[in-house]
């Protein structure tokens, strides 16, 4: 994958782990996003939800409940539009359908602007008449800036550095507050820690260490940690797994020996999980204790140092427990050291 390809991939990751964490502690907002007017009562989520047809996973469902009937509330996030997403969210409205034979109502949420207009239906035609039609609501995000930043939203303030044409330390502080009203302190945490992740695309981590210095704390025990590490740790060893394979089969066809192949991609494999545990480490350690660029690299070089998988595992470890950066880099130095020095 091209280096600008990466780069988009992990940021439609981070907003579609973002949403799916706010969906899951504050799925009434998405409900009042696309219905202020009804009065509709939650019921269960339907947790690990399959289906039969060979679609892309849903984003999010909900159980609700309306005039005394059941429905099921389906949202898909997406950050751009894509030319088959109107046929693949037909496919999932009818897959869910029948697998929960409820009436199923679905809508999209975008989150980046796009000032052409937004497809919200899936025809279908012979010629130029329309046999089928399948229409769903479509939610802007950046339609409702003024209502986010007012508090009627405030679930969504971490997006409002994303939303506005020239953010600033004043939109920053403004998600703080807003973010601050949640009383729930373990939502609060999950909200700050998406904050900044979001808010790392446009500012230096120096700068966002200064804005939420009195809640980094607090930020340790999010969600986002867990979820957005592990989503990037297995796009991780999948990279280098088939870099290393590719790169295992050049040796090979270079040495016309087959015992060449095997012994490169074992190599690959090893190196590829080695990476994939310094990356976990490193992703940790930036949300965490919001790194600048310089100790960044500093822990990156150092964690190279460190070739067993067992002492790789007890630093995650403590990137996820240490109190402070510093406990950390004590365990770092002593585990690079003892690595380095002559058995």
């Amino acid at each position: 994958m091209a280096g600008g390809d990466e780069s988009m991939a992990v940021t439609s990751n981070l907003f579609d782990c973002t949403l799916k964490i706010i969906a899951r502690n504050h799925a009434d907002l998405f409900l009042r996003l696309a219905f202020p007017d009804l009065e509709i009562e939650l019921r269960g989520t339907p947790e690990n939800v399959e289906l039969a047809l060979p679609v892309q996973p849903v984003d999010f469902v909900h159980r609700a409940l309306y005039a005394g009937d059941e429905y099921l509330m389906h949202v898909e996030f997406q950050l751009d539009h894509f030319a088959d997403f109107p046929r693949r969210l037909c496919a999932c409205h009818g897959a869910l359908t029948q697998q929960y034979k409820i009436p199923v109502f679905s809508y999209t949420l975008y989150l980046r602007y796009r000032a052409a207009p937004i497809p919200n239906e899936y025809i279908v035609r012979l010629g130029r008449r329309i046999v089928n039609r399948f229409t769903y609501p479509v939610l802007k995000l950046w339609d409702y800036v003024e209502e986010i930043s007012s508090g009627k939203y405030r679930e969504l303030a971490p997006f409002l550095v994303m939303l506005v044409e020239q953010p600033d330390e004043q939109i920053l502080q403004r998600e703080r507050e807003l973010i601050l009203a949640e009383p729930d302190a373990h939502k609060q945490a999950d909200l700050l820690a998406l904050a900044v992740a979001i808010a790392g695309r446009n500012f230096d981590n120096e700068f966002l260490r200064f804005v939420f210095r009195k809640e980094l704390e607090q930020m340790q025990g999010a969600t986002l940690l867990d979820e957005w590490i592990e989503e990037r740790v297995q796009q991780q060893v999948a990279a280098q797994v088939a870099a290393q394979v590719a790169k295992a089969s050049e040796q090979a066809r270079e040495q016309g020996l087959q015992q060449g192949l095997q012994q490169g991609l074992q190599q690959g494999l090893q190196q590829g999980k080695l990476e994939q545990q310094r990356e976990t480490i490193l992703h940790t350690l930036r949300l965490r204790f919001a790194l600048s660029s310089e100790q960044f690299e500093s822990v990156a070089e150092r964690l190279a140092e460190v070739t067993e998988h067992t002492k790789l595992g007890t630093l995650f470890d403590i990137a996820l427990r240490a109190y402070t950066w510093g406990e950390f880099q004590t365990a770092l130095d002593q585990t690079a050291t003892s690595e380095s020095t002559p058995r």
